[in-house]
């Protein structure tokens, strides 16, 4: 991957803007891989696609993340630091497009969820939760030849069929083992690298639109000018500016 120019980034924050967070990645994404065309990457599964935005991460601020999370017992707010290679998952063999569970007499083929999926239950258009994401991921399911309907899987089936997703898809999951300092209370903290580096290049955004506003009014330079200097070199005029 190789790293995005200061312009790049802005541009990819200004297309990802209007979306929600699956059309904010992408577009994340489709700034920082161009040699893919924006449907292979939402064709991705979902952990295939978080791979990616842990490298577009690393290459951008580093691998080094901190941020806070509140304990769910007392609300304390903890903080979380870690590295980018302590979740990464190292990859393996691209899971087949289409997986099959047996269980209790029912045999499901289904796919692994990705960005279309995400994009659509977050819409509104359908009802959020894991029944409706199973039944857009579910490509047929029968017991003892006849079909079934999603709704009518038993429990130990889509159990298994969870199971089989997140053993195939494992970055797609990430938990950090998290006690609070205040009340003791120990649990597994949700990571979602989508989010957290959207909030990331939002900030970074928001800044550097207030330098280039600075320069562009005291200089009159263009921001295609002031965007094309090294970071190092805008904050040497920014120092000289009192900023």
């Amino acid at each position: 991957m190789r790293s995005l120019t200061a312009s790049e980034l802005l541009g990819a924050w200004e297309a990802g803007y209007p979306h929600t967070s699956a059309g904010r990645a992408l577009a994340l994404l489709g700034a920082a891989f161009p040699e893919r065309s924006l449907g292979e990457l939402a064709r991705l599964p979902v952990g295939a696609r978080d791979a990616l935005l842990l490298a577009l991460r690393e290459g951008t601020f580093g691998g080094a993340i901190s941020g806070l999370v509140a304990c769910p017992r007392c609300g304390e707010q903890v903080e979380l630091a870690f590295e980018v290679g302590d979740i990464r998952v190292p990859s393996g063999p691209a899971a087949p497009e289409v997986l099959e569970v047996e269980r209790a007499g029912h045999a499901v083929r289904f796919r692994l969820p990705d960005s279309r999926d995400l994009a659509a239950l977050a819409s509104g258009r359908q009802p959020a939760g894991p029944g409706q994401m199973l039944a857009r991921c579910v490509v047929e399911a029968r017991r003892e030849g006849a079909h079934v309907e999603v709704r009518e899987l038993p429990e130990d089936v889509v159990g298994a069929i969870s199971s089989a997703m997140e053993a195939a898809d494992p970055q797609a999951r990430v938990e950090l083992a998290t006690t609070c300092p205040g009340c003791g209370h120990g649990w597994a903290a949700g990571f979602d690298i989508a989010e957290f580096l959207w909030r990331e290049v939002e900030a970074w955004a928001q800044r550097l639109l207030r330098d280039v506003h600075t320069l562009a009014s005291l200089y009159g330079w263009s921001e295609e000018h002031i965007l094309a200097m090294s970071p190092w070199k805008r904050q040497r005029y920014l120092e000289l500016v009192g900023r």
